[in-house]
């Protein structure tokens, strides 16, 4: 009897509640190929025993770039594509920006294939509440990057990364909206 309940309750369960994984994850990120929003972001000095608090709004389409607008401390608007990170009057900063734009841009994709080259990536959670951790696999990587760490539901909406030297950088994303009218 108590077999036989529990074999129609297991077959009853909706597919949702089975596997979530990567290629679920990414389709859900695709799904909206353009946000903005607002953004908090604290860098941890180690070295220093320092905190640097920033904030501001930000507008990503996949893809192509995530503009990150800051309003405090200072007003300054940095854009990222997969070929650099520019500031507001069209400078290239810093040198090798492009590397670090790119990476950026494929974890707010949650384009897991070009990461896994180089991150050993693991997925837990479900849909709506879901977390990623990627780890260099590489040495050369692992001596800029300890790890990094991702949350969310529908979007991203905490991104950390931490290096080996106890730096660490944390992002949260939030009031974000699709975007309608994208470029």
């Amino acid at each position: 009897m108590f077999r036989t309940l529990l074999l129609t309750l297991l077959t009853c369960l909706p597919l949702s509640a089975q596997a979530f994984d990567l290629a679920d994850l990414q389709h859900q990120l695709a799904a909206t190929p353009a946000l903005k929003g607002k953004f908090e972001q604290q860098r941890h000095l180690a070295d220093l025993d320092s905190t640097l608090d920033s904030h501001g709004r930000f507008r990503f389409v996949q893809g192509k770039s995530v503009v990150w607008q800051l309003e405090s401390p200072v007003e300054e608007r940095i854009e990222l594509t997969p070929e650099a990170i520019t500031n507001g009057s069209g400078d290239a900063v810093p040198p090798g920006g492009e590397q670090v734009a790119r990476l950026f841009l494929q974890l707010l994709e949650g384009d897991w294939q070009s990461l896994e080259s180089r991150f050993a990536i693991a997925l837990s959670g479900s849909a709506d509440a879901w977390q990623v951790a990627l780890t260099p696999k590489a040495q050369a990587l692992r001596q800029r990057i300890d790890h990094i760490d991702l949350k969310g539901a529908r979007y991203i909406d905490h991104l950390e990364m931490h290096t080996p030297s106890g730096d660490r950088l944390e992002v949260r994303l939030f009031d974000q909206q699709p975007l309608n009218d994208t470029p």
